[in-house]
């Protein structure tokens, strides 16, 4: 049986290496270009290690949604059934909650940028 998925995949394995294969380059497409997939990005005179990137609220933002998806998502356990459930699950529940608060409070914390004077601080 197995001797039947192995013919059948020494047969399919070169036929996938071709397919991998990349064209040709035209002589005449090489000689005139300029800026290849290894040649360093220049945005304005500036390199990308040059550019600075501006300071965000993506920390506090990411804080604020962590705590309040948490305890929203404990609360809503605590309160979905009418047995007591004990306080190690409720604390599981709200950090489950909080972690998944925490990514969408950071891309939203992260559209905002810190003025110049949270620079210096």
């Amino acid at each position: 049986m197995y001797r039947f998925f192995f013919a059948g995949a020494a047969l399919l394995v070169p036929t996938s290496l071709v397919s991998q294969r990349l064209t040709p380059v035209p002589a005449y497409a090489n000689s005139s270009m300029v800026m290849g997939p290894l040649a360093p990005r220049v945005h304005g005179g500036r390199a990308d290690s040059v550019i600075a990137v501006p300071r965000t609220y993506w920390l506090e933002g990411a804080a604020i949604g962590a705590i309040t998806v948490g305890v929203l998502g404990a609360l809503w356990f605590r309160d979905m059934s009418e047995s007591r459930h004990s306080l190690g699950s409720t604390v599981a529940v709200g950090v489950l909650c909080g972690v998944v608060g925490f990514a969408p409070g950071a891309l939203i914390g992260g559209q905002f940028r810190k003025s110049i004077r949270a620079h210096s601080r």
